[in-house]
């Protein structure tokens, strides 16, 4: 029994002083500095040659501003641990903290001055700088160290130091430096790098490390500053200048063309369909793959589909066909069949033809995941043809098939939009109540603007009239029947004129003129959603549309880059700041492409 007891008490000690850190550690976060003085005195008489106990009994003298008192321990331990050569550092830092900077600098300087004759403590030293946020000497301290014993490498410290400093230019070099040493830090430099980097290629820190860069380049060719400047370019969505580099790459080494896919996919992503087509149609042609030569080809075929007028569809048609004959129509070319139904339903309106296709892929052996595919482009052809119950069967199948699923969540959200089509508005805010939450932040964004568009046009309005004149000339233009959405257009905007849906309407609308051509009218709309609605939510969108259809269709460059500018000036918390500022930027004349 008597041993039990001791034994007790001995763990019960050992538990209490393990405890007493973490309570003066506490009592610091809440600013009791002696009740945590107390605690870590005791810590330190147990063992007064441990550093880091006096390094906290220091801390909180001088957070008590009692500087005398952190001279004596600095005395006492002098004697103790000659050894350490640190506490000069604290005796200067002491000196600081009481204004005194001219007095602690011949400190630092003596800490600093022992790396020459002993350069194996000059991260002893140099980390002791850093940590007492002295930048400046902790940087001196690191270039002696490297220069004082070749062997010694402290990029990395250097390489965060002089981001802290502001010095981005060394700091690139640095970080770059180690990537050349070691491949395995890319990744951890291209995150810091991303602290730095911005969308735009006239921030400095962009400029510094596309001039580091391509200074480099000229010296030695060398891979990884083609990979550096490609993402430097990606982050900047500059695709095509990414492109010169990723195909420099693969000219040199022949090897892999992921990086060029995964470009390819990216600029598709950013919807810059021009660079994308470049690195695909390279791609087709350069690679030996053929499942590289066959995704090219699928993801180029669904570019031209995408961006197809009336005029193209029969190219397009033709084009799809030639490389179902090529490469099947097995479960192989699942992406490709589905993507050639779609181009068929929505653009050809040929409904009936991807019904035969999707119904023929359906009896391939397939994941259940590309069976959900095809369920949910068959109830979208459903809804097309207003056959709404059918298809929120299969949108419901789908949720039952795929529990969890983004693309359950993608169903829900077209159960959503199908009930708001049909005019069902109450039900269709329940289930958008739900995606507003959804991991993909695409459904979210768009079960988002949904639920705005009944939700604010059904406030004032409890019978729904304005709200299901717009739904059916919504549905109207998802069928592609865009005559008729213009006339209801017409109609909802002569009937309910001064309605809030009117911006609305326009928008849409003006998004059908420009399709059908009608230029004329698609800037009037734009204009009048300007002209009369500048303080409301689709203005940013308006002068966005209408810049572009300056700049790309009306070939009118200053009347463009003027609305971009605005959208720069008055928008700027806009989805279309970034875009705009680019455009403008490019149409000014400051985007030279010949920098290589």
């Amino acid at each position: 029994m008597r041993h039990l007891l001791i034994l007790f008490l001995l763990l019960y000690n050992s538990f209490g002083f393990a405890q007493n850190p973490r309570l003066a550690e506490n009592y610091m976060d809440q600013g009791e500095y002696g009740k945590a003085l107390k605690i870590y005195n005791k810590i330190y008489e147990e063992n007064k040659r441990n550093i880091n106990n006096l390094y906290k009994v220091i801390d909180i003298h001088q957070q008590l501003e009692q500087y005398q008192q952190v001279d004596s321990l600095i005395n006492d331990a002098e004697k103790l641990m000659r050894n350490n050569k640190t506490l000069t550092i604290e005796r200067g830092y002491n000196l600081t903290l009481q204004g005194k900077d001219s007095l602690a600098a011949p400190y630092y300087k003596e800490a600093i001055a022992l790396i020459d004759s002993l350069p194996n403590f000059t991260y002893q030293i140099a980390n002791r700088l850093e940590r007492r946020n002295l930048i400046d000497e902790a940087i001196t301290a690191y270039e002696k160290g490297m220069a004082a014993n070749p062997n010694a490498n402290f990029k990395i410290q250097l390489a965060n130091l002089y981001g802290q400093q502001g010095n981005l230019e060394k700091m690139f070099v640095q970080y770059i430096d180690l990537i050349e040493s070691n491949i395995s830090y890319r990744g951890r430099a291209q995150a810091i790098f991303f602290r730095y980097i911005t969308d735009d290629p006239d921030n400095e820190a962009n400029k510094l490390l596309r001039k580091t860069l391509l200074l480099r380049l000229r010296e030695k060719q060398n891979p990884i500053y083609n990979q550096l400047l490609s993402w430097l370019f990606i982050q900047q969505k500059d695709f095509k200048k990414a492109f010169i580099q990723e195909k420099a790459i693969y000219v040199r080494s022949k090897e892999s063309t992921v990086d060029l896919q995964e470009l390819a996919v990216t600029a598709i992503e950013e919807k810059d369909f021009d660079a994308a087509k470049e690195i695909l149609e390279y791609l087709i042609q350069e690679s030996q793959v053929s499942t590289t030569r066959y995704i090219a080809e699928s993801l180029l075929a669904k570019i031209n589909a995408d961006n197809a007028t009336v005029n193209d569809y029969s190219t397009v048609q033709s084009n799809y066909e030639q490389l179902l004959t090529k490469y099947g129509r097995d479960g192989q070319t699942f992406m490709l069949q589905l993507d050639y139904a779609d181009f068929l339903t929505f653009k050809a309106g040929d409904a009936d033809t991807a019904i035969a296709i999707l119904s023929e892929l359906e009896n391939k052996r397939l994941s259940k995941f590309q069976k959900a595919e095809v369920k949910m482009l068959l109830a979208d052809i459903l809804v097309l043809q207003e056959q709404f119950n059918r298809a929120l069967i299969l949108y419901s199948q789908v949720q039952t098939d795929l529990p969890n699923d983004e693309l359950a969540q993608e169903a829900q959200y077209r159960v959503a939009r199908t009930s708001y089509y049909q005019g069902d508005f109450p039900w269709s805010l329940t289930q958008l109540k739900v995606l507003r939450s959804a991991t993909s932040k695409l459904i979210a964004n768009d079960a988002m603007e949904l639920s705005l568009t009944i939700n604010d046009h059904s406030l004032e309005d409890t019978t729904f009239v304005a709200l299901k004149a717009f739904a059916k000339a919504d549905l109207k233009q998802y069928q592609n029947k865009r005559s008729e959405a213009i006339s209801l257009y017409d109609q909802l905007l002569q009937n309910h004129k001064g309605d809030p849906i009117e911006d609305e309407a326009l928008l849409n609308q003006a998004n059908l003129y420009e399709m059908e051509g009608n230029l004329d009218a698609a800037k009037n709309n734009y204009q009048t959603i300007i002209d009369n609605f500048a303080d409301g939510i689709l203005a940013d969108d308006a002068f966005y549309k209408l810049a572009l259809l300056y700049e790309d269709k009306l070939n009118d460059i200053s009347k463009a880059q003027a609305l971009y500018e605005r959208i720069i000036y008055d928008y700027a918390d806009s989805i279309h700041f970034v875009d705009a500022r680019r455009r403008f930027r490019r149409l000014r004349g400051d985007d030279n492409l010949s920098a290589f």
